[in-house]
């Protein structure tokens, strides 16, 4: 069943999708190696700018097409994180795509990109971004560069490095957007918001967080363990369901007995009257509402206004 209530819904598996942005060298593609078995895919060609001991399974391919074929690997089936570096770069080969693919629509007389293929890339970007977090599962992780903008008073503002706009429809669904910055000697990512640059934070994640020096004896897990402490938030909020679960079961337990007990008008009406003296919690009324009139319907029922009671139906009685 599709369907769930608030205390049904569990949240053990559940997967991430991020961004991680901010100026060259800032060590942003390793933090994002720290993610739970990731698989980075090198749009940027910069892997091996990684530290060897941090380096893992790596996708570099010349076209978008080879992309969709090598996350079809097994290698890539067994990971529980793809990482995409740069997004800005992953827009390039998109277009590059999109102008193969279909040149009449994307690609304007002069040869440069149209209106069009834009809406072609984002179309692109977002069903890439569904596939990975909702069809295979897994976490997925943006890496982009910042471009430094000046807002309407002249103040410096950092936004994605990204042409076009698919850059505004990068953040809306993702779960985390951290930027990463020095303060001091201090290398931090920060998930609040501030004047001058975009965050996002979830599930008890946000502020200020120190990104750790690696050395050879660090292990590289700040997003495995970050990912953790979401979880472990979602889990602890899920646990005040606890005594009002029980409270609706045992509703619910009453209502079964009571619906159970209807089998004629006289029985039907001590119902009515019963049911919402119950003890009910979450949907509990308004189900045992739906079952009494499920109840009374198969057995001819119908309620008579001027004696306050449920009696046959003239149909029924005929």
């Amino acid at each position: 069943m599709a369907i769930k209530r608030p205390e049904e819904l569990t949240f053990t598996d559940k997967t991430f999708s991020m961004i991680i942005y901010g100026s060259p060298g800032l060590g942003k593609t390793t933090l994002a190696l720290s993610a739970p078995d990731p698989v980075l895919i090198d749009f940027d060609r910069g892997v091996s700018r990684v530290k060897a001991q941090h380096r893992k399974l790596t996708i570099e391919s010349s076209t978008y097409e080879e992309v969709l074929y090598d996350i079809q690997s097994p290698e890539v089936a067994a990971c529980k994180t793809i990482i995409i570096d740069t997004g800005g770069s992953f827009v390039t080969y998109l277009q590059d795509w999109a102008m193969r693919t279909d040149p009449k629509t994307n690609r304007n007389k002069n040869g440069s990109f149209s209106i069009k293929g834009y809406g072609t890339v984002k179309a692109e970007f977002a069903r890439f971004t569904s596939h990975i977090r909702d069809v295979m599962h897994k976490n997925i992780i943006y890496v982009f560069h910042s471009d430094e903008k000046q807002d309407k008073d002249g103040t410096p503002i950092q936004r994605l490095l990204c042409e076009g706009s698919t850059k505004n429809i990068v953040w809306q669904p993702c779960d985390l957007g951290g930027y990463v910055q020095m303060i001091g000697t201090q290398r931090v990512i920060c998930f609040t918001p501030e004047t001058e640059f975009f965050a996002k934070g979830c599930y008890g994640i946000e502020g200020q967080r120190n990104i750790p020096k690696l050395t050879k004896d660090t292990p590289n897990d700040f997003l495995t363990k970050l990912f953790d402490e979401a979880r472990a938030n979602i889990a602890s909020e899920q646990e005040a369901f606890g005594p009002i679960k029980e409270q609706y079961e045992q509703a619910m337990s009453e209502v079964r007995e009571i619906i159970d007990s209807i089998t004629d008008g006289v029985t039907a009406t001590r119902a009515v009257n019963s049911i919402p003296g119950i003890n009910h919690a979450l949907t509990s009324l308004k189900e045992a509402r739906a079952m009494f009139g499920d109840k009374v319907k198969a057995l001819g029922l119908v309620w008579d206004a001027e004696k306050k009671e449920y009696t046959a139906s003239s149909k029924e009685g005929e």
